[in-house]
């Protein structure tokens, strides 16, 4: 909660849309999502900001139940939030896949300066945990934490991807080659269009992988 999520989101996207609201602190909350659209490279981005508060872990579970990698917010100014922090942590870890990226950032660099290894201390992280030193308010390191992300997601299915290419007119040949049955395969075709690796030709059984991903 105020790790400052809705500051990153628009730092990427300054048309990005919020539903939040103002609690009795004065403080605005977000209560729906956060949602920023960008372009990196040949990608089509979709960053969701989830709200912090704790009762809302319902809003939480729905977006994280189809994402592709998570940017994790700490808001290292402020211990007092380590707490409900980690537990919000615990959450959404039961419920991503193991391979799912995560980059955890150390938000407010600008109000206190805390070192990756404190905030793997603080947080209970393991070693090999990415983390980047970020300030959401002033821009520093915000974009290369997405940048790290995107690169994640791609690298984790750019070898399938190859496989894919060489099989655009021959569905059939690629369920063999990659030992699916006809209902596996339609949740891999499906899915790679939703992430828009692919282009589905559905009325002539055949797809296209991207142009800007067949120079791998």
């Amino acid at each position: 909660m105020q790790s400052g999520k809705s500051t990153f989101v628009k730092c990427l996207d300054e048309k990005a849309m919020n539903i939040e609201a103002q609690g009795q602190d004065k403080k605005f909350y977000t209560v729906g999502m956060d949602l920023a659209t960008l372009k990196m490279g040949t990608f089509d981005v979709f960053v969701f900001g989830t709200p912090g508060l704790v009762r809302f872990k319902i809003m939480r579970d729905v977006i994280v139940s189809g994402v592709d990698g998570i940017v994790f917010l700490f808001d290292v100014a402020n211990p007092e939030t380590d707490k409900e922090a980690k537990s919000i942590l615990g959450e959404i870890q039961k419920l991503i896949k193991h391979d799912t990226p995560i980059a955890y950032c150390g938000n407010k660099q600008d109000l206190k300066s805390v070192s990756e290894k404190e905030i793997k201390k603080r947080f209970n992280l393991k070693d090999n945990a990415k983390i980047f030193l970020t300030s959401a308010t002033t821009g520093k390191n915000v974009k290369e934490c997405l940048k790290y992300i995107v690169n994640e997601i791609f690298n984790k299915h750019k070898d399938i991807l190859k496989v894919m290419r060489d099989y655009e007119n021959d569905i059939k040949g690629l369920s063999i080659k990659l030992k699916k049955n006809k209902e596996e395969m339609r949740d891999l075709l499906n899915g790679f269009e939703v992430k828009r690796f692919i282009e589905i030709d559905r009325p002539n059984k055949s797809y296209k992988v991207r142009e800007g991903l067949k120079n791998i």
